[in-house]
């Protein structure tokens, strides 16, 4: 029903936010992460996700479509899991945490959150694998991944390793993110190791 809003924040509290809009103000629940990013006052322009249930209808905000596209993704595809639950995991992780644990199929950073146990993180990242559309520009949002990690797990996949498994081997190796190496020595290094 309504893509964004751009306004002046009038009240910013962790949780939620109060944007003003023509004199109305619109109240949006919100992720920790899109908190941080807001200023306490003034203009800004906030993504949004108009739900009605059962019996209230509430207005999320994000800072990013990326934020917004992983929430609907999540309470839409995931069995059991509710906004609330939606709202904790991008509160906990980055948007770039969640694209990358969903790629690589890592159960373990989904599981660190309080309240995701292995049976729902495993359905979040069963779920989720493939189903993350391109973002603005159309650019895969799996571009939080580094190519050269997700290059490397590709290529230990193709070699017969279990997804889980690569991912935790290239992870292991590969300890610095900022480290500069090619995907042949990554590969490499992971075959080395037992």
């Amino acid at each position: 029903m309504y893509d964004h809003l751009s306004g002046t924040v009038v009240i910013r509290r962790p949780g939620s936010v109060v944007v003003e809009v023509n004199g109305v103000g619109y109240r949006l629940e919100i992720p920790f992460s899109t908190y941080r990013k807001l200023p306490e006052q003034g203009p800004v322009k906030i993504y949004t996700l108009h739900r009605v249930a059962q019996d209230e209808v509430k207005l999320y905000g994000f800072a990013e479509e990326t934020e917004r596209e992983i929430f609907r993704r999540l309470i839409e595809t995931v069995p059991q899991l509710g906004p609330a639950k939606a709202l904790l995991i991008l509160s906990s992780l980055h948007v770039k945490e969640v694209l990358r644990a969903v790629e690589e199929g890592d159960v373990g950073a989904f599981r660190r959150i309080k309240g995701v146990g292995e049976k729902l993180a495993n359905r979040m990242v069963m779920e989720l694998k493939g189903r993350i559309p391109a973002g603005p520009g159309g650019e895969g949002m799996a571009e939080g991944v580094p190519s050269i990690t997700r290059d490397a797990v590709q290529a230990l996949v193709s070699l017969g390793y279990d997804r889980a498994e690569a991912a935790e081997k290239v992870r292991r190796v590969r300890k610095d993110p900022e480290e500069e190496v090619s995907v042949e020595d990554l590969i490499r290094r992971c075959l080395e190791v037992s």
